[in-house]
């Protein structure tokens, strides 16, 4: 059992190795990737997710239908 136990830690040390040795070179590989690219940054425009235009703020909604369901109400 010890010997088997000795094969499963050793195993892992390398698994852990090669793990360590992975993310090494992805990390180098991102930032050479980072460093060489010179595109600038355009920022997106901001988005609300209700409908288009003026409508888009949820404040022009309720500010339009609510007196208007007061009135019918």
């Amino acid at each position: 059992m010890n010997y088997r136990f000795k094969n499963f830690i050793d195993s892992a040390s390398v698994s852990k190795q090669a793990f360590d040795t992975s993310i090494e070179g992805v990390r180098s590989s991102l930032e050479s990737m980072i460093a060489s690219n010179n595109t600038p940054v355009v920022p997106s425009p901001a988005k609300t997710g209700w409908l288009k235009g003026s409508l888009s703020y949820p404040w022009v909604i309720i500010c339009s239908l609510v007196p208007s369901l007061k009135d019918i109400f």
